[in-house]
């Protein structure tokens, strides 16, 4: 199941990483104990829809999840952070 807010959080810096069109990976480490479950399933959820590629401990934006999520990247960059 994937956690709307950790998403979020999570997906500005693998859109940002995507853009560079250099393949590189973003390492997303849990900011603390209660965040881990709902991050792991989020991720596990993100890559099971094919949204995004792990390797390693570390993850890419694929292009399939680009796509899905193009305007909620957009929106996370114009609405202004809380």
């Amino acid at each position: 199941m994937i956690d709307n807010s950790i998403l979020d959080l999570i997906l500005h810096s693998l859109a940002d990483t995507y853009e560079s069109g250099k393949q590189r990976c973003v390492q997303i480490i849990p900011a603390s104990r209660e965040e881990y479950e709902p991050l792991r399933e989020t991720l596990a959820a993100l890559r099971a829809e094919g949204s995004i590629a792990s390797i390693g401990d570390a993850y890419q934006l694929t292009s399939a999840g680009y796509t899905r999520y193009a305007e909620r990247i957009t929106a996370l960059r114009v609405l202004p952070s809380m």
